[in-house]
């Protein structure tokens, strides 16, 4: 991904200039010509489609001359009665020269964001593409999905910046996160990739996924793109500055988004789930031209293990330690989810992958961005968990297993990669479909895990990834490009062995087994593969093995393989029929290497 990290705007992260001291008269004229000057900041923000947009900073305290005494007298603690200050992340005048995406789809679209000072919110802002039509809702939502504000956009101009200010502003609370956004009924809107974080006086754009999406009527945005995309929303807040003295600058506090935890403890979080959630459902996923994505939902199985343990390491950590968490009585446990976990007779199904039957689940409280539980203890243990959300790995040697969790599981973080391994876990949503892989990004091992909801199973931009025994039951959004498993750059040592991919329910789609980007050491073996523009594509991956596998006859749009067949060990793979329980009712014949 493109890194765009805007530059802080001038003065500190309020916007306020340094101190100074009256002048003399004498030097009167130049002084006040020096801080006119330096009252302007801009701000420079440059996004992986290269797109520079300039603009001058807002809140600036105003300069008025003074009397010319040398004395310097206090300033007084402002009173309730100030006026405001207020903030956005850009301004009116900001040129947004970014590519236009027409999906011809009701989408919501969001920016998520978290103030480090009690403040409100005035209205919603959005950059309108060429072309969109029809009206505008503007909504304000808190981590929950709760809308605490909405309003509708009046005398729109044909593109470019539109406001609408609510009736009546919303009160919002230091270090919280929450999300802005507007409604499109014709899907056409403005999108940069690349985009990281932004920052405006007390406002600070969340640390991953900041920019948000959902399809369908206007409702909470909870997916994102995991080319990390700017829809150009934006927020109109305001405050008080509690400063005895606002020409003083002082270092922002710091951001609430990224505690880190010594370890997880199942038994020191929030309540065990109650109810148990079934299989996935059908569309959503991603392209250059096509909105964003995100996260997923939940499973369960035995009597519950103990605790999930962390196991200790001589590691060293990666940031610094807090003193464990209090811990609380257990609460009621998950009655079963059927499937899970088992040996699988023939090729993986949900009965026997995902969290095993009768397994109860301790959910976890989200502790980064409001939608992820982040781990960076090297070594910790989870087992039988419900995260209600994602899972972020940045720490090695982490250990999955028995768990549900109802995102994504990332391995990567500020261009890292992390080692873990997953078993017996289910991962995804029920109720929607996120365009997002439900796995990455390197150095793991899965094992008789179950994605649901996901446009992407797994997605590998790196070494020494092994996937077996897991079963990947696929969905799409408008425009994405659905796979079961991805490379995305140069790998090496990448295992795909028995494995099940379902793309039947991804209308928008790729191919099961896409794996085109430079790869060596690459072994595809012993899977059941349906649906995809052509089911299997291995393709500059010199020495590849690809053997024993079965492609399930006229599911594909264009043919069963894209192979490069000179480099490709390619024997023993077949066209078969199915049951609707994924056995093999018949083998239609041997699949030769397509030349």
């Amino acid at each position: 991904m493109a890194s765009t990290n805007p530059q802080d705007r001038g003065g500190d992260a309020k916007g306020r200039l340094p101190s100074r001291r009256r002048a003399r008269r004498s030097l009167l004229p130049a002084l006040t010509l020096a801080l006119l000057a330096a009252s302007v900041p801009v701000a420079w923000i440059v996004t992986g489609d290269t797109v520079t947009v300039r603009q001058a900073a807002v809140d600036q305290p105003e300069f008025t001359e003074e009397p010319s005494e040398f004395a310097e007298e206090p300033f007084e603690e402002p009173s309730e009665d100030q006026a405001p200050r207020e903030t956005s992340f850009w301004s009116t005048t900001t040129e947004v020269n970014v590519p236009k995406h027409a999906d011809r789809a009701p989408v919501e679209l969001g920016m998520r964001f978290t103030p480090t000072e009690n403040g409100s919110v005035a209205g919603v802002r959005f950059y309108k593409a060429e072309g969109e039509k029809g009206r505008h809702v503007g909504s304000l939502w808190n981590a929950d999905g709760q809308r605490l504000a909405s309003v509708m956009f009046a005398g729109e101009s044909e593109s470019g910046w539109q406001e609408a200010r609510f009736a009546e502003p919303v009160e919002l609370q230091a270090d919280q996160v929450y999300t802005v956004s507007y409604h499109s009924r014709n899907g056409t809107y403005v999108g940069s990739r690349g985009f990281t974080s932004a920052r405006s006086g007390p406002l600070n754009t969340a640390s991953r996924n900041a920019g948000v999406f959902g399809y369908g009527d206007s409702r909470f945005p909870r997916q994102s793109n995991p080319k990390g995309y700017n829809y150009w929303v934006d927020v109109i807040f305001r405050w008080r500055d509690r400063d005895p003295n606002p020409w003083n600058t002082r270092p922002p506090r710091p951001r609430p988004s990224e505690p880190p935890i010594d370890t997880v403890d199942p038994d020191a979080t929030a309540d065990p789930d109650t109810t148990a959630i079934p299989d996935a459902p059908s569309d959503p996923t991603d392209t250059e031209s096509q909105p964003p994505t995100a996260s997923a939902e939940p499973s369960p199985s035995q009597e519950p293990d103990s605790t999930p343990t962390p196991s200790p390491t001589p590691t060293r950590s990666t940031g610094p330690t807090f003193s464990p968490r209090p811990t609380f009585s257990p609460g009621p446990t998950l009655s079963p989810i059927p499937g899970g976990g088992s040996g699988c007779a023939d090729y993986p199904t949900p009965a026997c992958t995902g969290v095993p039957p009768g397994t109860k689940l301790t959910q976890l409280q989200l502790n980064m961005d409001g939608d992820s539980v982040r781990i960076t203890k090297p070594g910790t243990v989870l087992n039988a968990v419900h995260i209600p959300g994602s899972l972020l790995i940045t720490a090695d040697n982490v250990t999955i297993t028995n768990s549900q969790i109802d995102g994504q599981i990332i391995g990567v973080y500020d261009n890292k990669r992390y080692s873990f391994t997953v078993s017996d876990s289910t991962i995804g949503p029920t109720n929607r479909c996120d365009t997002a892989p439900g796995i990455l990004d390197a150095n793991f091992t899965a094992t008789r895990v179950h994605i649901r909801g996901h446009g992407d199973g797994f997605s590998v931009s790196g070494d020494n990834v092994t996937i077996q025994d897991s079963y990947v039951l696929l969905c799409s959004n408008p425009g994405d490009h659905s796979d079961g498993i991805q490379t995305v750059g140069a790998s090496k040592n990448l295992t795909f062995h028995h494995n099940t991919v379902d793309q039947r329910k991804a209308p928008s789609h790729t191919a099961p087994v896409f794996l085109v980007d430079r790869t060596q050491g690459v072994t595809v073996t012993d899977n059941l593969l349906i649906g995809g523009t052509y089911t299997v594509q291995i393709r500059t991956a010199p020495g590849a093995v690809a053997r024993n596998n079965a492609v399930v006859a006229d599911s594909w749009n264009y043919g069963p393989a894209s192979i490069d067949c000179a480099n490709t060990d390619w024997s023993g793979n077949s066209l078969v029929t199915i049951d609707n329980n994924y056995n093999v009712t018949s083998t239609v014949g041997p699949l030769p290497c397509p030349r």
